[in-house]
C-alpha cells in the first residue's frame, strides 16, 4: 500500500508525460509501433521505421523476446511477467501487453471500470473488464530508460522529408516568381477599393467634386480589369504547376516503390500501398490548390494589420483578436483530428487491401461456395472504416461550424463598433468602410490560412504513409560495367532468420555449381527451398555466410546486374494484361518475333499459342486469366529463356504439365548452356541432375547423384518411394 502511494506521490510530482500515439502501418508491426511509442513517452523521439529495422523481415510477426532485445538495444531496461490481472495493478504503467494471442497494444493507465489502452492499429481507446480479461493473455513487458538511453534523437519532421523531395523539381522558382508577382498585384488591387471608397464617400460625394468621377470610374475599371488578368494568370500558373508536381512527385515516388527490396513488400498489402499512392494525390491537391494560395495571400495579412492599427487601433484589436480565436480552435481541435484522420485511414487501408485479395482469388471463393462469408467479414472491416470516417466529418464539421461563426460574427462586430464611432464624429463613415473592407481583407487570407492548418492536420496523417515508403532504403544500386557472369555459384555457411532475433529457417548451406550443371533441391513441405532460392536472386540477404557468383561476393557485383542474368520461374508465375508477345518480351520490348518463338519452342508452348485466334498477339488477362496452370507456367519459363539467362531458376515450374510434355521440356532446357537450378517435389524432375541437394529443416542433409542418395537409403529414398506408393 505504502508502495502504491509512494509511486501517486512520485507520478503527481514528476513533469507529465504523454504517450505519443503511433500508428502501425503494417499488420506485423504492431510490437514495433509499442517500442516507438514508449521510447516516446520516456524522452527518445523516433518512428515507427526505425524500430522495424531492428526486426528484419519479420513475415510471421514479431515475438515478445525480439520486441524485448530490440527495446534493450535502444538502452532501456525491460522486464517480461507472465501475471493475472490482480498481480498487474501492482505494476507502474505504461507497459507493452500481450493482446488477443496474435496482437501487441499499450496498457496506458488503469480506470475505475477498466483500462485505457493505445492499440496501434486503432489509436487510444478505453475497454472495459470484460474485455480486458477476454483479449489480455497475461503477458506484460516493463519497460524503463536505462543508462544508455539517448535523450532525443535529433531528425527531420516528415514535411521537410516530403518537400525536400518537391523542391527537387526543376523550373519551380521560376513558376513560384510569377505567382507571387501576381499575388501582390491581387493584394494590391485589394487595398485599392477600400481607398478608393474612402475617397468617394469622404470627398468626392459630400464635396461634389464631379469632375474626378470619370477618372474614378476609368481608375476602378482598371482595378477590375487588373484583378481579373492576375487572377487568371495566378490560376494558370498554378494550375501548370500541379502538373509539374505530378510527374515529378508521383513518377519519383513509383520509382523509389519499385527500388525498394522485396521485405517491403512482403510485410505490407497491395491495397495498402495502393491507398499510399493514393495519399500523394490527396497532399497534392492540398499544396497546389489551397494551401499555396492560402500562404501566398496570407503572406500580406501583417500588411492589412498594420493599416488597421495605424487608421484605427480599435479595429486593429477587434480583427487582431478574432483572428486569434481563429487559430487557437485550429490548435485545440489539431490533434483530435490528426488522431480520427490516422484511425480511418488504417481502417480504410485494411478494407481495400482485403478488397484486392478477393478480387484476385474470386475464383477459388466462388468454387468454395463462400462469398457470403467473405462478404460479411469485408462488411465488417468497410463499416469500421465508415464509422471512422463518420466520426472525423462529424468532428470536422464542428470546427467548421465554430470557425463560420466566427466569419459571420466578425463583419457584424466591426460595423457595430464603426457605426458608433461615426455617430460619435470620431470617424468619418468613409473611412469606417475602408477599415471595414480592410479588415475582411485581413480576416479572410486568415481564414484561409486556419483552413490549410486543418488541411495540413489531414494531410500529415497521408503524409506519414507516404514517409514510410520515402524514407525506405532502396536496393543498391548496380555498379557500372558489370561483367558477364560464367555460370558458376558458390554458398558458404549461408544462415538466414526471417527475425534476426528469431530462429533461423536456413543454417550452414554450402554447396558449389560449375557453369552449365543442374542442381537439383528437393525435400519436403516447409523446409526453405523457396526461402534458398529467394537468396539466391538477393530478394533477403543472408544472415550469415557468403553467396559468390564465379568467385566475387553477390554484394560486391550488384543485385540488379546479378538478376538480369538469371531467368525465373517462380511457384506462382504472374502474367500482365497484354499480348502473349508483350509477355515473353516483356525484358526486350524490341525482340523480334524469331527469337518470342524459338523459346515459345523451347518452353512446349508454340504449338498452343498458334491454334489460338490471334496467335503471339492473343490478348491475356489480369495474371493470365484464361490458360491453364500449366499453359502460364509455360509462357512464363519462354520468358526466363527469352534473355539468354546464364542462370536458369525454376521452382516448381512444370509442377501443372503432365510427364510426358515435362520430359520434352526438360529435354529442351538440357541443350541450354546455363547452370540451372530446379526446385521440384516431383522428382522424376531431377532424376537427371548434375547434383541433388536435400533439404529438412532448413540445413542440408544429403547430397549426390539420383543413383548415389538412392543407395545411401536416406530422406532421398524416403521421399522416392513416399511418391512411388501414392502413383497409381
Amino acid at each position: 500500500m505504502i508502495a502504491r502511494w509512494w509511486r501517486a506521490l512520485d507520478r503527481w510530482l514528476s513533469p507529465r508525460r504523454r504517450l505519443p500515439v503511433l500508428l502501425q502501418l503494417s499488420a506485423t508491426e504492431c510490437g514495433a509501433a509499442c517500442l516507438a511509442m514508449l521510447l516516446g513517452y520516456h524522452g527518445r523521439v523516433t518512428q515507427v521505421s526505425e524500430c522495424r529495422e531492428f526486426f528484419g523481415a519479420a513475415r510471421d510477426g514479431i515475438t515478445a523476446r525480439a520486441l524485448v532485445q530490440a527495446a534493450r538495444s535502444f538502452g532501456l531496461r525491460t522486464k517480461v511477467f507472465s501475471l493475472d490481472l490482480a498481480a498487474l495493478g501492482r505494476l507502474e504503467l505504461p507497459v507493452i501487453a500481450h493482446w488477443s494471442f496474435n496482437h501487441f497494444v499499450i496498457i496506458e493507465r488503469r480506470l475505475r471500470r477498466g483500462y485505457r489502452i493505445v492499440d496501434p492499429a486503432v489509436g487510444r481507446r478505453i475497454v472495459d473488464d470484460e474485455e480486458f480479461a477476454r483479449e489480455f493473455t497475461g503477458v506484460v513487458i516493463t519497460v524503463a530508460p536505462g543508462p544508455g538511453l539517448a535523450a532525443r534523437r535529433p531528425g527531420q519532421s516528415a514535411w521537410s522529408v516530403y518537400l525536400r523531395q518537391v523542391l527537387r523539381m526543376r523550373g519551380w522558382r521560376r513558376m513560384l516568381v510569377q505567382v507571387v508577382a501576381a499575388s501582390l498585384i491581387l493584394q494590391a488591387m485589394a487595398l485599392a477599393v477600400p481607398v478608393l471608397t474612402k475617397v468617394l464617400v469622404d470627398y468626392v460625394i459630400p464635396l461634389h467634386v464631379t469632375d474626378l468621377l470619370g477618372v474614378i470610374a476609368v481608375g476602378a475599371a482598371l482595378i477590375v480589369v487588373t484583378d481579373l488578368v492576375a487572377g487568371y494568370l495566378r490560376s494558370a500558373i498554378l494550375i501548370h504547376l500541379q502538373g509539374r508536381f505530378d510527374t515529378q512527385i508521383m513518377l519519383g515516388l513509383f520509382g523509389h516503390l519499385l527500388s525498394l527490396p522485396y521485405t517491403f513488400f512482403a510485410q505490407r498489402t497491395s491495397g495498402d500501398l495502393l491507398l499510399r499512392l493514393g495519399s500523394s494525390a490527396v497532399i497534392r491537391e492540398m499544396l497546389t490548390g489551397q494551401a499555396l494560395s492560402a500562404v501566398l495571400d496570407g503572406g500580406f495579412v501583417l500588411v492589412f494589420l498594420v493599416v488597421l492599427f495605424t487608421q484605427s487601433w480599435v479595429f486593429g484589436l477587434l480583427a487582431l483578436g478574432i483572428g486569434v480565436l481563429q487559430v487557437v480552435v485550429l490548435l485545440v481541435t489539431a490533434r483530435p483530428l490528426r488522431d480520427l484522420t490516422q484511425r480511418y485511414l488504417v481502417a480504410q487501408a485494411e478494407s481495400q487491401g482485403f478488397g484486392v485479395q478477393l478480387l484476385k482469388g474470386i475464383g477459388t471463393l466462388k468454387a468454395s461456395g463462400v462469398e457470403d462469408r467473405v462478404l460479411d467479414f469485408w462488411s465488417n472491416l468497410f463499416h469500421r472504416e465508415l464509422g471512422f470516417s463518420l466520426r472525423r466529418n462529424q468532428f470536422a464539421a464542428v470546427v467548421d461550424t465554430v470557425l463560420n461563426a466566427l466569419r459571420t460574427f466578425a463583419p457584424l462586430v466591426l460595423l457595430t463598433v464603426g457605426m458608433v464611432s461615426v455617430t460619435a464624429g470620431t470617424m468619418p463613415l468613409g473611412t469606417m468602410l475602408a477599415l471595414i473592407a480592410v479588415a475582411t481583407a485581413f480576416l479572410t487570407p486568415l481564414a484561409s490560412l486556419v483552413t490549410t492548418g486543418q488541411q495540413l492536420q489531414l494531410a500529415g496523417a497521408h503524409l506519414r504513409r507516404i514517409i514510410d515508403v520515402v524514407e525506405a532504403e532502396p536496393e543498391p544500386a548496380t555498379p557500372a560495367g558489370e561483367p558477364r557472369l560464367t555460370g558458376r555459384l558458390e554458398l558458404s555457411g549461408v544462415s538466414f532468420s526471417y527475425d534476426p532475433h528469431g530462429e533461423r529457417v536456413l543454417e550452414d548451406v554450402s554447396f558449389t555449381a560449375e557453369p552449365g550443371q543442374k542442381i537439383a533441391l528437393v525435400g519436403r513441405t516447409g523446409a526453405s527451398k523457396s526461402t534458398l532460392a529467394l537468396l539466391l536472386l538477393g530478394m533477403y540477404q543472408p544472415t550469415g555466410g557468403t553467396i559468390r557468383y564465379d568467385g566475387t561476393p553477390l554484394t560486391e557485383l550488384g543485385i540488379h546486374g546479378v538478376r538480369r542474368q538469371f531467368g525465373v520461374v517462380l511457384q506462382e508465375p504472374f502474367l500482365f494484361n497484354g499480348s502473349i508477345r508483350a509477355n515473353i518480351s516483356i525484358g526486350d520490348p524490341a525482340m523480334p518475333l524469331d527469337r518470342v518463338v524459338e523459346v515459345a519452342k523451347l518452353a512446349g508452348i508454340h504449338d498452343e499459342i498458334e491454334r489460338m485466334p490471334m496467335r503471339y498477339e492473343t490478348l491475356l488477362g489480369e495474371g493470365g486469366s484464361g490458360l491453364s496452370g500449366g499453359q502460364r507456367q509455360r509462357l512464363a519459363l519462354a520468358r526466363a529463356l527469352a534473355t539468354n539467362p546464364t542462370f536458369l531458376l525454376l521452382d516448381e515450374a512444370t509442377s501443372h504439365l503432365d510427364m510426358a510434355t515435362e520430359a520434352q521440356v526438360d529435354t529442351n532446357l538440357s541443350a541450354l548452356a546455363c547452370t540451372r537450378i530446379v526446385i521440384a517435389h516431383r522428382l522424376s524432375t531431377i532424376q537427371n541432375a548434375d547434383r541433388i541437394l536435400v533439404l529438412d529443416r532448413g540445413r542440408i542433409v544429403e547430397a549426390g547423384r539420383h543413383e548415389e542418395l538412392l543407395e545411401l537409403g536416406g530422406h532421398y529414398a524416403g521421399l522416392l518411394r513416399t511418391q512411388l506408393e501414392r502413383t497409381p
